[in-house]
C-alpha cells in the first residue's frame, strides 16, 4: 500500500485533484498495483476525504496520550515515538494521529512499522494540506524514496 500512497502523492499535487474512487481504482489497475493494494488505498481516501472540515475530536496539543493495553500489543515502541516526535514538533495535530493509528491497527502486524507509520503520516498531511518543517518533510520522504531529497 505504500507504493500506492507514494504515487497518489507524487500524482496529485492536491488531494483534492484525485480522480473519483471508480477512475481513480482503475488508473492505479493500469499502472500495475494490485487488486488489494488499490482496495485498502481507496479506503483510506474514503476515510480521510470523510473526515475532512470535520471537527468531531478536538484534542489538546498538550495532552499525553496513553496507549491502552490493545494498542501497545499491536504498534511497535518505536512507532509509537515516533508519533509521539511527530506531534510534539507540530508536524501532525491529535487528530492526524488518531488517524495514523487506526489506520496501523487496521494493517497485518507485519506491515506495522515505521517507514509505514511516516508514509501514512504523509497521506494524512497531503490530505489536510499541511505544511511541515523542512527536515522533519525530509524524514517522513525517505519512507517513500528511501533516501532523503533536500540536497
Amino acid at each position: 500500500m505504500a507504493e500506492v500512497i507514494a504515487f497518489l502523492i507524487e500524482q496529485y499535487q492536491d488531494f483534492e485533484a484525485c480522480p473519483p474512487p471508480d477512475d481513480l481504482g482503475r488508473i492505479l489497475e493500469d499502472v500495475g498495483f494490485d487488486e488489494a493494494q488499490i482496495h485498502n488505498a481507496l479506503m483510506l481516501l474514503g476515510v480521510l476525504s470523510d473526515s475532512e472540515g470535520s471537527t468531531v475530536h478536538a484534542y489538546r496539543s498538550d495532552a499525553l496520550r496513553i496507549y491502552t493495553a490493545e494498542e501497545a500489543d499491536v504498534l511497535p515502541s518505536d512507532v509509537m515515538g515516533l508519533l509521539h516526535f511527530l506531534q510534539a514538533e507540530g508536524a501532525v495535530n491529535g487528530e492526524q494521529r488518531e488517524f495514523v493509528i487506526h489506520a496501523l491497527l487496521h494493517m497485518p502486524p507485519e506491515e506495522i512499522t515505521v517507514d509505514m507509520a511516516k508514509v501514512l503520516t504523509l497521506l494524512v498531511l497531503w490530505a489536510h494540506k499541511s505544511e511541515l518543517p523542512v527536515l522533519i518533510g525530509d524524514e517522513l520522504m525517505m519512507a517513500l524514496h528511501g533516501k532523503a531529497v533536500m540536497h
